[in-house]
Protein backbone atom coordinates (compact mmCIF):
# COMPACT_ATOMS: atom_id res chain seq x y z
CA UNK A 1 0.00 0.00 0.00
CA UNK A 2 2.81 2.40 1.08
CA UNK A 3 4.74 1.69 -2.28
CA UNK A 4 1.35 2.16 -4.32
CA UNK A 5 1.09 5.64 -3.02
CA UNK A 6 4.72 6.71 -3.32
CA UNK A 7 4.27 5.46 -7.01
CA UNK A 8 0.44 7.63 -7.39
CA UNK A 9 2.34 10.70 -5.68
CA UNK A 10 5.99 10.27 -8.08
CA UNK A 11 3.60 9.85 -10.95
CA UNK A 12 1.51 12.89 -10.34
CA UNK A 13 4.49 15.25 -9.59
CA UNK A 14 5.70 14.37 -13.06
CA UNK A 15 2.09 15.49 -14.41
CA UNK A 16 2.62 18.66 -12.63
CA UNK A 17 6.14 19.45 -13.39
CA UNK A 18 4.85 19.02 -17.46
CA UNK A 19 2.07 20.86 -17.20
CA UNK A 20 3.60 23.70 -15.41
CA UNK A 21 6.64 23.93 -18.07
CA UNK A 22 4.19 23.48 -21.25
CA UNK A 23 4.50 26.82 -23.04
CA UNK A 24 0.84 26.43 -23.68
CA UNK A 25 -0.56 27.15 -20.29
CA UNK A 26 -2.21 30.24 -20.02
CA UNK A 27 -0.08 32.82 -18.37
CA UNK A 28 -1.44 35.55 -15.76
CA UNK A 29 -3.08 38.58 -17.73
CA UNK A 30 -0.77 41.26 -17.12
CA UNK A 31 -3.95 43.70 -16.89
CA UNK A 32 -4.73 41.12 -13.30
CA UNK A 33 -1.41 41.63 -11.83
CA UNK A 34 -2.23 45.14 -11.82
CA UNK A 35 -5.91 44.79 -10.77
CA UNK A 36 -4.36 43.16 -7.58
CA UNK A 37 -2.11 45.39 -6.84
CA UNK A 38 -4.94 48.14 -6.97
CA UNK A 39 -7.23 45.79 -4.90
CA UNK A 40 -4.21 46.15 -2.20
CA UNK A 41 -5.50 49.52 -1.73
CA UNK A 42 -8.18 50.59 0.64
CA UNK A 43 -8.41 53.87 -1.75
CA UNK A 44 -9.22 52.24 -5.15
CA UNK A 45 -12.45 52.42 -6.00
CA UNK A 46 -15.13 50.69 -8.60
CA UNK A 47 -14.60 53.09 -11.13
CA UNK A 48 -11.39 53.15 -11.10
CA UNK A 49 -10.80 49.24 -11.14
CA UNK A 50 -13.02 49.42 -13.85
CA UNK A 51 -11.05 52.47 -16.05
CA UNK A 52 -7.91 50.11 -15.38
CA UNK A 53 -9.96 46.70 -17.37
CA UNK A 54 -11.49 48.94 -19.86
CA UNK A 55 -8.39 50.03 -20.99
CA UNK A 56 -8.18 46.58 -22.68
CA UNK A 57 -11.09 46.63 -25.01
CA UNK A 58 -11.02 42.92 -26.20
CA UNK A 59 -10.61 41.70 -22.27
CA UNK A 60 -13.69 44.22 -21.49
CA UNK A 61 -15.68 42.94 -24.02
CA UNK A 62 -15.33 39.03 -23.10
CA UNK A 63 -15.86 40.50 -19.34
CA UNK A 64 -19.41 41.46 -20.03
CA UNK A 65 -20.21 38.60 -22.55
CA UNK A 66 -19.56 36.65 -19.11
CA UNK A 67 -21.67 39.08 -16.82
CA UNK A 68 -24.16 39.08 -19.39
CA UNK A 69 -24.69 35.18 -20.25
CA UNK A 70 -27.00 34.29 -17.89
CA UNK A 71 -24.69 33.16 -15.15
CA UNK A 72 -25.61 36.14 -12.80
CA UNK A 73 -29.45 36.48 -13.77
CA UNK A 74 -29.33 40.32 -14.06
CA UNK A 75 -32.72 41.27 -15.59
CA UNK A 76 -31.24 44.53 -17.09
CA UNK A 77 -28.20 44.13 -19.31
CA UNK A 78 -24.37 44.94 -17.34
CA UNK A 79 -23.46 47.28 -20.30
CA UNK A 80 -19.94 49.06 -18.60
CA UNK A 81 -17.05 47.40 -16.72
CA UNK A 82 -17.35 49.93 -13.74
CA UNK A 83 -21.29 48.76 -13.44
CA UNK A 84 -20.21 45.08 -13.71
CA UNK A 85 -17.54 45.99 -10.68
CA UNK A 86 -20.11 47.79 -8.57
CA UNK A 87 -22.79 44.66 -8.98
CA UNK A 88 -20.44 41.99 -8.14
CA UNK A 89 -17.66 43.30 -6.28
CA UNK A 90 -14.09 43.48 -6.66
CA UNK A 91 -13.40 39.76 -6.52
CA UNK A 92 -15.64 38.72 -8.16
CA UNK A 93 -14.79 40.95 -11.32
CA UNK A 94 -11.23 40.33 -10.95
CA UNK A 95 -11.93 36.32 -11.12
CA UNK A 96 -14.17 37.13 -13.95
CA UNK A 97 -11.07 38.35 -16.20
CA UNK A 98 -9.46 35.52 -15.20
CA UNK A 99 -11.82 33.54 -16.37
CA UNK A 100 -12.16 35.03 -19.46
CA UNK A 101 -8.44 34.17 -20.84
CA UNK A 102 -9.61 30.20 -20.56
CA UNK A 103 -13.13 30.05 -21.20
CA UNK A 104 -12.88 30.60 -24.86
CA UNK A 105 -10.99 27.42 -25.00
CA UNK A 106 -13.29 25.48 -23.13
CA UNK A 107 -15.64 24.26 -26.59
CA UNK A 108 -11.99 23.32 -28.79
CA UNK A 109 -11.03 20.65 -25.53
CA UNK A 110 -14.44 19.00 -24.77
CA UNK A 111 -17.63 19.58 -27.06
CA UNK A 112 -20.58 21.26 -24.79
CA UNK A 113 -17.91 21.84 -21.34
CA UNK A 114 -19.14 25.78 -21.79
CA UNK A 115 -22.86 25.00 -21.48
CA UNK A 116 -21.83 22.39 -18.42
CA UNK A 117 -19.54 25.15 -16.91
CA UNK A 118 -21.90 27.94 -17.33
CA UNK A 119 -24.84 25.51 -16.12
CA UNK A 120 -22.96 24.62 -13.12
CA UNK A 121 -22.01 28.25 -11.99
CA UNK A 122 -25.69 29.19 -11.84
CA UNK A 123 -26.71 26.63 -9.93
CA UNK A 124 -23.92 27.45 -7.81
CA UNK A 125 -25.62 30.38 -7.18
CA UNK A 126 -28.48 29.26 -6.65
CA UNK A 127 -27.44 26.62 -3.86
CA UNK A 128 -25.55 29.41 -2.02
CA UNK A 129 -29.03 31.39 -1.77
CA UNK A 130 -30.87 28.28 -0.66
CA UNK A 131 -27.84 27.34 1.74
CA UNK A 132 -27.66 30.77 2.75
CA UNK A 133 -23.82 31.28 1.85
CA UNK A 134 -22.25 34.40 1.36
CA UNK A 135 -20.61 35.37 -1.73
CA UNK A 136 -22.70 34.06 -4.23
CA UNK A 137 -21.25 35.86 -6.93
CA UNK A 138 -18.30 34.64 -6.25
CA UNK A 139 -19.17 30.58 -6.14
CA UNK A 140 -20.90 31.44 -9.50
CA UNK A 141 -16.67 31.97 -10.61
CA UNK A 142 -15.87 28.72 -9.05
CA UNK A 143 -18.77 26.94 -10.71
CA UNK A 144 -17.37 28.77 -13.98
CA UNK A 145 -14.31 27.10 -13.45
CA UNK A 146 -14.55 23.91 -11.91
CA UNK A 147 -13.32 21.94 -14.80
CA UNK A 148 -10.68 24.23 -15.84
CA UNK A 149 -8.42 21.24 -15.63
CA UNK A 150 -10.05 19.51 -18.63
CA UNK A 151 -9.12 22.14 -20.34
CA UNK A 152 -5.21 22.72 -19.52
CA UNK A 153 -5.11 18.83 -19.78
CA UNK A 154 -5.95 19.36 -23.41
CA UNK A 155 -3.88 22.19 -23.87
CA UNK A 156 -0.56 20.38 -22.22
CA UNK A 157 -0.66 16.66 -22.18
CA UNK A 158 -2.62 15.74 -25.71
CA UNK A 159 -1.50 12.23 -25.69
CA UNK A 160 -2.69 11.21 -22.00
CA UNK A 161 -6.13 13.32 -23.19
CA UNK A 162 -6.71 11.03 -25.74
CA UNK A 163 -6.05 8.11 -23.85
CA UNK A 164 -8.35 9.25 -20.87
CA UNK A 165 -10.91 9.69 -23.63
CA UNK A 166 -10.28 6.55 -25.21
CA UNK A 167 -11.37 5.14 -21.52
CA UNK A 168 -14.55 7.21 -21.01
CA UNK A 169 -15.78 5.86 -24.38
CA UNK A 170 -14.43 2.66 -24.10
CA UNK A 171 -15.16 1.71 -20.71
CA UNK A 172 -18.06 3.85 -20.05
CA UNK A 173 -16.91 5.69 -16.73
CA UNK A 174 -16.32 8.97 -15.12
CA UNK A 175 -13.68 11.45 -17.09
CA UNK A 176 -12.01 11.88 -13.42
CA UNK A 177 -11.55 8.34 -12.64
CA UNK A 178 -10.14 7.88 -16.60
CA UNK A 179 -7.88 10.51 -15.44
CA UNK A 180 -6.85 9.17 -11.86
CA UNK A 181 -5.97 5.73 -13.78
CA UNK A 182 -4.15 7.34 -16.42
CA UNK A 183 -2.03 10.52 -14.86
CA UNK A 184 -2.61 9.63 -11.03
CA UNK A 185 -4.68 12.63 -10.44
CA UNK A 186 -7.85 14.38 -11.43
CA UNK A 187 -9.25 17.68 -13.73
CA UNK A 188 -9.52 19.70 -10.02
CA UNK A 189 -5.93 19.15 -8.97
CA UNK A 190 -4.73 20.34 -12.79
CA UNK A 191 -6.41 23.19 -12.52
CA UNK A 192 -5.42 23.79 -9.17
CA UNK A 193 -1.47 24.27 -10.21
CA UNK A 194 -2.88 27.16 -12.46
CA UNK A 195 -4.63 28.51 -9.49
CA UNK A 196 -1.86 28.92 -7.48
CA UNK A 197 0.52 29.61 -9.65
CA UNK A 198 -1.93 32.46 -10.38
CA UNK A 199 -1.61 32.88 -6.61
CA UNK A 200 -5.40 33.06 -5.96
CA UNK A 201 -7.00 32.68 -2.27
CA UNK A 202 -7.52 28.94 -1.47
CA UNK A 203 -11.00 30.27 -0.89
CA UNK A 204 -11.72 29.89 -4.94
CA UNK A 205 -8.61 26.93 -5.89
CA UNK A 206 -9.64 24.76 -2.91
CA UNK A 207 -13.27 24.34 -4.10
CA UNK A 208 -12.13 23.41 -7.77
CA UNK A 209 -9.60 20.95 -6.50
CA UNK A 210 -12.08 18.55 -4.28
CA UNK A 211 -15.27 18.71 -6.03
CA UNK A 212 -14.70 15.14 -6.45
CA UNK A 213 -13.09 14.28 -3.69
CA UNK A 214 -15.39 16.16 -1.09
CA UNK A 215 -14.42 16.23 2.49
CA UNK A 216 -16.36 17.65 5.20
CA UNK A 217 -13.52 18.83 7.73
CA UNK A 218 -11.40 19.96 5.15
CA UNK A 219 -11.04 24.34 4.83
CA UNK A 220 -13.89 25.87 2.76
CA UNK A 221 -15.83 23.06 2.62
CA UNK A 222 -19.23 24.37 2.47
CA UNK A 223 -18.18 26.07 -1.07
CA UNK A 224 -17.03 22.66 -2.05
CA UNK A 225 -20.08 20.85 -1.30
CA UNK A 226 -21.89 23.11 -3.09
CA UNK A 227 -19.80 23.09 -6.72
CA UNK A 228 -19.78 19.28 -5.78
CA UNK A 229 -23.89 19.21 -5.52
CA UNK A 230 -24.08 21.43 -8.48
CA UNK A 231 -21.90 19.48 -11.02
CA UNK A 232 -23.59 16.49 -9.75
CA UNK A 233 -27.22 18.04 -10.44
CA UNK A 234 -26.21 19.68 -14.12
CA UNK A 235 -24.85 16.49 -15.31
CA UNK A 236 -28.19 14.89 -14.36
CA UNK A 237 -30.38 17.45 -15.84
CA UNK A 238 -28.46 16.47 -19.23
CA UNK A 239 -26.76 20.45 -19.48
CA UNK A 240 -24.07 20.58 -22.21
CA UNK A 241 -21.25 17.92 -20.76
CA UNK A 242 -18.70 17.05 -18.59
CA UNK A 243 -16.62 14.37 -20.90
CA UNK A 244 -18.37 11.53 -20.44
CA UNK A 245 -22.25 9.90 -20.14
CA UNK A 246 -22.10 9.21 -16.43
CA UNK A 247 -23.33 10.69 -13.78
CA UNK A 248 -20.99 11.27 -10.36
CA UNK A 249 -21.96 9.74 -6.78
CA UNK A 250 -23.75 12.56 -4.79
CA UNK A 251 -21.85 12.81 -1.51
CA UNK A 252 -24.68 12.69 1.44
CA UNK A 253 -22.04 14.93 3.46
CA UNK A 254 -22.21 17.48 1.10
CA UNK A 255 -25.54 17.69 1.33
CA UNK A 256 -25.52 17.78 4.92
CA UNK A 257 -22.95 20.17 5.46
CA UNK A 258 -25.32 22.92 3.43
CA UNK A 259 -28.17 21.44 5.29
CA UNK A 260 -29.75 20.30 2.70
CA UNK A 261 -32.20 17.00 1.84
CA UNK A 262 -34.19 15.60 -0.72
CA UNK A 263 -37.01 18.01 -0.98
CA UNK A 264 -34.56 20.67 -0.98
CA UNK A 265 -32.50 19.01 -4.19
CA UNK A 266 -35.95 18.79 -5.97
CA UNK A 267 -36.63 22.28 -5.37
CA UNK A 268 -33.01 23.51 -6.89
CA UNK A 269 -33.66 20.76 -9.97
CA UNK A 270 -37.08 22.61 -10.48
CA UNK A 271 -35.50 25.59 -10.18
CA UNK A 272 -32.60 24.18 -13.19
CA UNK A 273 -35.70 23.42 -15.78
CA UNK A 274 -37.45 26.60 -14.99
CA UNK A 275 -34.33 29.34 -15.27
CA UNK A 276 -31.83 27.18 -17.33
CA UNK A 277 -33.60 26.24 -20.09
CA UNK A 278 -31.71 28.94 -22.54
CA UNK A 279 -28.91 26.17 -21.81
CA UNK A 280 -28.08 23.35 -24.92
CA UNK A 281 -29.05 19.64 -23.27
CA UNK A 282 -27.23 16.65 -24.54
Amino acid sequence: MADASARQEKERANVRARVEQSTKLPAMPTVVVRLMEMMESDQTTARQLGEEIAKDQVLSAKVLKLVNSGFYGFSQPITTIPHAVAMLGFDAVQSLVMSSQVLELMEGALPGLWEHSLGCARVCAMLAEVAGLDEAEELGVIGLLHDLGKVILCQTLESEFMLVQRRVDKLDMLFCRAEEEVLSCNHGHIAGWLLEKWALPTKLVSPIVEHHDFGPRRDHAARTAAVHIADVLVRAEGLGSGGDRRIPRLDPAALEILQMDVQAVRGVMDRIDAELSDLRRR
